[in-house]
């Protein structure tokens, strides 16, 4: 089991709770965890309405409607190159619809993970400019591509740059490059992922390229909302500020109109739209849309999520719900193979694996269990005969991306956030790159950062807990990265029964009692726990209430995250 620390965000004053009467105890005590002290903080955080910043405020936004307005003017042949996660997806989706409702000849181009590789690629640009396209709007990718850019202009063909990643000391010579990240940048609000600068991108053209017909152009902008949220969601970026407005309307629109793709999508995920949160969309969703481009190629999820019909989307969803089946299975099986040669007792001060026999399309998710399970820094390279491929998944207060640029001498590419990040290199500079990485490792690890922590969010006894906890709780998502799920404590419980479930034993189903008041709980992935969980144990729980609905019948369920034997 790996070492964690448990930490109480913030013990709350009784003042506070009787100037918050209004509000459920527990959500009070968690407001004021996070230091949403004061009424104004309570409103302005638990207010539904909200507006974004003026797209025209990012950075050569100006320039990005002069040359799309140009060949829009000339029909000139444009090309969308995306990403192959949900973020590239939907922001190519979204870019391609309202750039062909704008009046553009546009096609869109999503990336293969095992031929074209992350990012701009050479050959793809090389492939899209002999089709024709002479204007290429990037969307999620290619602000640090700077030899694929040069190389476009060499070819003719114009680069218009959409990006959220960070961004590098030389920019690429496109005729814009939209960054929320850049130092000169005017925009409020840093944190977009490729979704939302894409829409922003796309109101700015909107109102200033929609004259006649902006009415319908703006009703069709706001349809794309649900796209937005999925994508935002989906990406991990922190859901404060404007990516937590984009989130709640996403999830409002699901709700009350999805396209036909997310509603074929929920359905073969088990979800009910109507009541659709970020859980759903982060845990079932997303990880369905991502099996396209981890298994075979994200053009499914296209197809998928710019399906007219039912009848059209139908089949990508199954499609995708088979590739996620395939994706989980793989998984577990490379897992095995990552962690064997690892000692759980002293592992090294930042993970790195690598093989021939790593699927490039689980190596992100094989890292991030990696990093779970022994709470470090985590890289996995697929190794082929001239290069290697990877990814790479960190901890809290180590960024990754960071890490890589201390060895960018060695790296064809990279690019990604603090905590998430890919990139390849030559097979033959491995060895360098791995010392390399494990001497910033080693400079920059202190060990309080390898104790996992976990934030609790109030103490509180079973009885506090209700069937009405869930739904009170619920009012301050949607939850994710910033804004993540909270977290409760109850200590001194004591164990009534405990037993492995699912399937082979990976799952407990736990009941506990305290003051007589019993609460049925379920732990994922800590089955193991049962063969030293006894009858009448005292222990704590770090939990989620939640609704556990099953036949048309609702009850109380606790989500538990940790379970320690009392002290």
């Amino acid at each position: 089991m790996t070492e964690q620390s448990w930490v109480l965000r913030r013990r709350v004053p009784d003042a506070f709770l009787r100037a918050q009467s209004q509000l459920d105890p527990i959500v009070a005590r968690i407001l004021y965890a996070r230091h949403l002290d004061t009424s104004e903080k309570v409103d302005a955080f638990m207010a539904t309405d909200g507006t974004l910043g003026d797209p025209m405020s990012l950075p050569d936004m100006g320039a990005a409607i002069e040359r799309i307005a140009r060949a829009l003017a000339n029909q000139e042949q444009v090309a969308v190159y995306g990403d192959f996660d949900v973020d590239g997806v939907t922001s190519t989706v979204l870019m391609t619809t309202m750039l062909r409702a704008l009046g553009a000849r546009v096609q869109a181009f999503i990336p293969d993970r095992f031929e074209d590789g992350y990012g701009l690629n050479v050959d793809a640009i090389e492939r899209l400019r002999s089709g024709g396209v002479t204007l290429c709007v990037t969307v999620d990718c290619g602000v640090r591509s700077v030899t694929e850019v040069a190389h476009a202009r060499t070819l003719g063909m114009d680069m218009l740059i959409t990006d959220h990643h960070s961004v590098p000391d030389t920019l690429p010579e496109a005729v814009a490059v939209i960054d929320p990240r850049r130092e000169d940048d005017r925009y409020p609000f840093d944190e977009l992922a490729g979704v939302g600068v894409a829409y922003q991108v796309a109101a700015a053209l909107v109102a200033a390229l929609g004259a006649g017909t902006s009415a319908e152009l703006s009703a069709l902008l706001e349809a794309q909302l649900d796209l937005v949220g999925l994508g935002t969601i989906a990406d991990v970026v922190p859901l404060v500020g404007e990516n937590r407005l984009l989130a709640r309307w996403g999830l409002n629109r699901m709700r009350s109109a999805p396209r036909s793709g997310i509603a074929e999508l929920a359905r073969v995920s088990g979800i009910e739209l109507a009541t659709v949160d970020s859980g759903d969309v982060a845990f079932r969703m997303a990880p369905r849309l991502n099996a396209a481009g981890r298994i075979d190629n994200a053009r499914i999820a296209y197809q998928l999520l710019s399906a007219t019909s039912s009848q059209q989307a139908a089949p990508a969803a199954q499609t995708l719900h088979e590739h996620n089946r395939e994706r989980q299975t793989l998984l577990e099986e490379q897992l095995l193979e990552a962690s064997a040669g690892l000692e759980a007792d002293s592992p090294p001060p930042i993970i790195f694996v690598q093989g021939e026999n790593y699927h490039e399309g689980i190596v992100g998710l094989v890292a991030s269990r990696l990093r779970e399970q022994f709470y470090r820094p985590a890289l996995v390279l697929k190794r082929e005969e001239h290069t290697a491929r990877g990814s790479a998944r960190s901890i809290e207060g180590f960024h990754i991306t960071r890490a890589l640029e201390s060895c960018a001498d060695l790296l064809l590419r990279y690019g990604g956030h603090e905590q998430a990040a890919g990139f390849t290199l030559e097979t033959d500079k491995i060895e360098a790159f791995q010392q390399g990485m494990l001497e910033y490792a080693v400079e920059h690890l202190s060990p309080d950062l390898l104790v996992a922590r976990q934030l609790v969010d109030a103490i509180v006894t079973l009885e506090d807990v209700t069937e009405r906890t869930p739904g009170a709780i619920a009012a301050l998502g949607p939850f994710g990265k910033g804004n993540p799920e909270p977290l409760l404590a109850s200590l001194g419980v004591t164990v009534l029964d405990a037993r492995r479930m699912g399937s082979e034993g990976k799952h407990l189903r736990l009941n506990v009692a305290f003051n007589q008041v019993p609460r049925s709980c379920v732990a994922f992935r800590q089955g193991e726990a049962a063969d030293w969980l006894v009858p009448g144990q005292s222990v704590d729980l770090l939990f989620r209430p939640s609704i556990d609905r099953w036949q048309g019948r609702e009850s109380l369920q606790l989500v538990v995250e940790a379970v320690r034997p009392h002290r």
